[in-house]
């Protein structure tokens, strides 16, 4: 029996290529692509009947398919969710329209992932993003309009010309507008993004200094950081999707590019964007293990080692663990600093 509880579903297209994106995605030839696209995943999920705790709609640009094609898509995923489903989409500001909410709202979409990466303007120009500060104010009202007031924006920092000036205007925005979540990535330069093919590099410096800024003025305007990335302004705002990952619950994956995890069994979707397929990756437990290090050391509250896989974890690498560098306390296993993660891990790889 299946009893996965989380669902991801990709959507891959794009009406423009942002130069920091590694993801899957593309700028479709045509509408009917998308729509042949759309057929396929609505198909997969019409085979799904799970009630899920969290559904997340990635991309790409969700929000890049036409009303029509949005309504298909959430009308579908109705049989698997309740009540209590967190229910979130990545919206760019760019697409979002009052049709656009309405049909999140009415297909109880709950939670709205949006892509601001920062509010100065000339580098979001650098970074081929093409909305202003004004059109994302807009979508968060209309949003807000409608009473989906769980909205999350991610921003990146260490982008190239980025100052500490620009971090403190874009934290006045959150203040501003309520955000009640707020995710702070720091620029990773990867294979397949525009950014490697130009051989931009990354600043370690300036990325740490500006990871602490943000760290310190986040607390201040009352902001709980509970992952490496991740603060909210309650408890209840918590991405509980995210919490999923790094817990190492099930989730399915459908869509070209996604990455799953059910039954012990960690996969992705190969192949082309009408004819993909899943591929199993040859995890054994050590793997399992290390996954569940390497995603529960992000978060601030640590590894519950009440759990039993999480104990069975601490027991294989215990020996490797540097304890200089993380606690045991109340039977969980947390980082002293998340901020140094990777000095953590080292040694267990």
């Amino acid at each position: 029996m299946n009893n996965t509880k989380h669902l991801y579903i990709h959507i891959p297209f794009c009406k423009h290529i942002c130069t920091y994106c590694d993801f899957v995605r593309k700028i479709p030839s045509s509408n009917e692509e998308v729509d042949l696209y759309l057929e396929k995943i609505v198909d997969e999920i019409s085979g799904f009947f799970n009630k899920c705790k969290t559904i997340y709609i990635g991309g790409g640009t969700p929000n890049f398919l036409s009303d029509h094609n949005l309504d298909i898509l959430l009308s579908s995923l109705q049989k698997n969710i309740d009540s209590q489903t967190e229910f979130t989409i990545e919206l760019n500001p760019e697409f979002v329209t009052e049709s656009q909410v309405n049909i999140l709202k009415n297909n109880n979409v709950n939670r709205v992932s949006l892509g601001v990466q920062t509010t100065n303007e000339k580098i979001l120009r650098l970074l081929n993003r093409k909305h202003t500060n004004i059109v994302v104010e807009k979508a968060i009202n209309l949003l807000y309009k409608h009473n989906i007031n769980n909205v999350s924006c991610d921003f990146i920092y260490n982008l190239p010309l980025l100052k500490i000036s620009d971090i403190n205007d874009s934290i006045e925005f959150i203040k501003r507008n309520n955000i009640k979540h707020v995710s702070f990535y720091a620029l990773e330069i990867k294979d397949g993004s525009i950014m490697n093919k130009r051989n931009e590099i990354i600043d370690i410096e300036t990325e740490e200094d500006q990871l602490e800024h943000i760290e310190n003025v986040m607390e201040k305007i009352g902001y709980t950081r509970y992952e490496v990335s991740n603060w909210s302004i309650d408890k209840k705002y918590f991405s509980k999707h995210n919490l999923a990952y790094w817990d190492l619950e099930d989730w399915k994956a459908i869509g070209i590019g996604a990455y799953g995890f059910e039954k012990n069994v960690y996969y992705q979707n190969y192949g082309s964007y009408l004819n993909y397929y899943k591929k199993n990756q040859n995890w054994n437990q050590k793997d399992i293990y290390l996954y569940i290090l390497m995603m529960g050391l992000r978060k601030i509250d640590g590894i519950d080692l009440n759990k039993e896989i999480n104990k069975k974890a601490y027991e294989y690498f215990k020996n490797k663990i540097n304890y200089s560098l993380v606690t045991i306390k109340d039977n969980k296993l947390k980082a002293n600093n998340v901020n140094i993660l990777n000095e953590i891990l080292i040694d267990l790889i």
